[in-house]
């Protein structure tokens, strides 16, 4: 079962909460840490009506004393969901996490206080901090929510904790993700993932956002695009169909730009979520449990075609360039694109646009492809994980079970009420659609730790108009590929010994 959708049903069939538009938490722009604590909190609790799981962590009952547990959270992107600690700012997800760090202090006697690093320039050097930790032997926080990129090198590295080896934290339990752990364990360890603990991986799903105005103007034959998705019918190609139908010059100056009007508007990390919306990826772990290289197969490479096919048309605006990206938010607020490929994380930027819009998830790559595979964004996303120095590693285990124990009742629900339902879902039709993007997450293990840096490759693939070298370039890197998955399962072998 797919924990982070446990309570989509739940969540959309609630009654709207009142609040106002949640405000993400920020550092200053020179990535100074804000250290914020639940210690002192006064307010009323929400009430809410979640369901309770059947399912209780082996530490619900454990005291630990009114112990302050240490996060740091270090995020590449400047908005990222805030649900950590309170701030007192007036949302229903705020409430939810001032009455799930209640519970956690109340019931079991542990303080949460967050270190946070949300800047989009330094998140290495922020995420550095794990390292020191490690070369300084001193356990200055007990867990982490981490950007990807940063994170995962300090597996192989030694920094971080195999949670698959501790008694007091028990993966399996249904707030735990079960795709991302099974995507992610390598020789029988785990050394990140996610789950209701976090809303890190969930904000930046990838979805396609569509101008509804513009659609019911253009499209004049009848297409439901919501049918075509229910239907499993919604392919790369029925996009192009229905995007290219969208094309104008504005300005009429012969020129296709950001000043004019066009069928789809894009971006380069769309070629690594058109590959996996396919099914494929750069690696995967096989059923052996060790990871092999995926991504040299003719598959692959037809799936490249069609979208290059997709970004060299002149209803298509790529809004990244060599020399910057465009104002993409804008063109599409101004009713310029009827497609956006684009993150969940996005959509609130449009809740004030005047044209309606739905959303829906990437599109699969043909009629033939059975199931739906949605991903997030590897660049942006956070996961969650235990650095390797540890007072007490089997408290820190427990802790995090209670943690995701009490989100999966609280931040959970009050994330898809408010935070989708009311602040990014404008239509009832859009709703399943959600279903679909949070019940089939897909992973892609290869692209976390860029195997052979081919996600770089792939972005330049687009940035650049390299069209139609895909298959050199991957052949080109297939030795040095190879390589590093033999050294990656050697090196995860090699730290199993840390942990029995």
């Amino acid at each position: 079962m797919k924990s982070s959708i446990r309570f989509i049903s739940f969540a959309l069939s609630l009654v709207m909460l009142l609040g106002s538009v949640i405000l993400f938490a920020s550092c200053d722009g020179n990535g100074t840490p804000e250290v914020t604590t639940d210690a002192t909190v006064t307010t009323e609790a929400p009430v809410t009506d979640a369901p309770v799981p059947e399912v209780l962590p082996a530490s619900i009952d454990k005291k630990f004393n009114n112990y302050t547990f240490k996060v740091l959270l270090v995020s590449r992107s400047t908005r990222p969901p805030h649900d950590l600690v309170f701030e007192d700012n007036g949302t229903v997800l705020d409430k939810a996490v001032y009455e799930r760090n209640a519970k956690l202090e109340e019931k079991n006697g542990v303080i949460i206080e967050a270190t946070q690093y949300i800047d989009k320039t330094n998140y290495a050097a922020n995420a550095a901090i794990i390292q020191q930790m490690y070369i300084s032997n001193e356990a200055l926080y007990d867990y982490t929510v981490c950007h990807t990129y940063s994170l995962v090198p300090y597996v192989t590295a030694g920094y971080l904790y195999d949670m698959e080896s501790l008694d007091s934290l028990d993966l399996t339990n249904p707030w735990w993700d079960k795709t991302i752990n099974d995507g992610v364990r390598i020789a029988g360890s785990v050394f990140f993932t996610s789950g209701d603990i976090s809303l890190h991986i969930n904000d930046y799903m990838y979805c396609v956002i569509f101008n509804k105005d513009l659609y019911k103007t253009y499209i004049t034959d009848g297409t439901d695009v919501y049918k075509l998705v229910e239907e499993g019918k919604w392919t790369l190609d029925e996009l192009s169909r229905l995007a290219s139908v969208v094309c104008e010059d504005l300005n009429a100056d012969d020129v296709m730009n950001e000043n004019d009007r066009f069928g789809l508007l894009t971006w380069c990390d769309e070629l690594y979520a058109s590959i996996q919306a396919a099914g494929e990826r750069v690696a995967k772990v096989n059923e052996d449990g060790y990871v092999e290289f995926t991504l040299q197969n003719e598959r692959v490479y037809a799936i490249v075609d069609k979208f290059s096919a997709m970004e060299q048309s002149n209803w298509c605006l790529n809004f990244q360039t060599p020399n910057g990206d465009l104002p993409w938010a804008t063109i599409f607020s101004n009713d310029q694109a009827m497609f956006l490929m684009s993150l969940f994380n996005e959509v609130s930027r449009f809740r004030d646009m005047d044209s309606n819009y739905g959303i829906l998830p990437n599109p699969k790559y043909d009629e033939s492809q059975e199931n739906w595979y949605c991903t997030f964004s590897a660049g942006l996303a956070n996961f969650v994980a235990m650095p390797y120095v540890q007072e007490d590693a089997e408290r820190t285990g427990a802790i995090m079970d209670l943690l995701g124990y009490y989100s999966s009742s609280t931040t959970v629900p009050a994330y898809y009420t408010k935070t989708l339902e009311g602040e990014k879902i404008r239509d009832e039709e859009s709703k399943f659609c959600l279903d679909i993007i949070f019940e089939n997450k897909f992973v892609d293990v290869g692209h976390y730790y860029r195997i052979a840096n081919l996600n770089s490759a792939m972005y330049q693939y687009v940035l650049n108009d390299q069209f139609g070298a895909f298959a050199s370039t991957v052949q080109q890197r297939l030795t040095t590929a190879n390589a590093a998955v033999k050294s990656l399962n050697n090196s995860i072998e090699k730290l199993k010994n840390q942990f029995n």
